[in-house]
């Protein structure tokens, strides 16, 4: 990871890479970063993939991968929200349920700006009460 290509503020991290890649390269990319996220002790991440070329929509197996490399990489503390290329969201987010099953508190978007909304949706108030939607996703205390 570059210092152009990551960003923290406060206990938030943004991740935007460019590079012509193969999947598998994106996918090890972001899977560092993540680690990297965690080892600062961060919060939140948000990925902006778009700015990765070089590969097309991935197959169920690709994104199988993706799940289980990112999981390892995530862990269950570091909430991941994800912008990527619209053409590469799979319709009901398959990739994002496998994510999930293995403990990733993670969603995928086509902007930021919906992504950063996810994340802020997710932050506990100051009693200490969990805001989020999904109290599944609730961040340990």
């Amino acid at each position: 990871m570059t210092n152009t290509d990551f960003e923290q503020i406060g206990k938030r991290g943004f991740y935007r890479p460019s590079a012509r890649v193969s999947f598998e390269q994106a996918v090890e990319m972001v899977a560092g970063t993540m680690r990297e996220a965690r080892a600062l002790g961060l919060n939140d991440l948000l990925v902006n993939t778009k700015g990765l070329i070089g590969f097309g929509q991935p197959s169920i197996f690709a994104r199988h991968n993706l799940a289980v490399e990112w999981a390892r990489a995530a862990g269950t503390n570091l909430r991941v929200a994800v912008v990527a290329r619209a053409e590469l969201i799979d319709p009901q987010k398959i990739g994002v349920l496998m994510a999930q099953n293995r403990g990733v508190a993670g969603d995928v978007f086509t902007n930021e700006a919906e992504a950063l909304a996810w994340l802020d949706s997710h932050l506990t108030n100051t009693t200490g009460t969990f805001t989020g939607a999904d109290p599944a996703l609730k961040p340990p205390l």
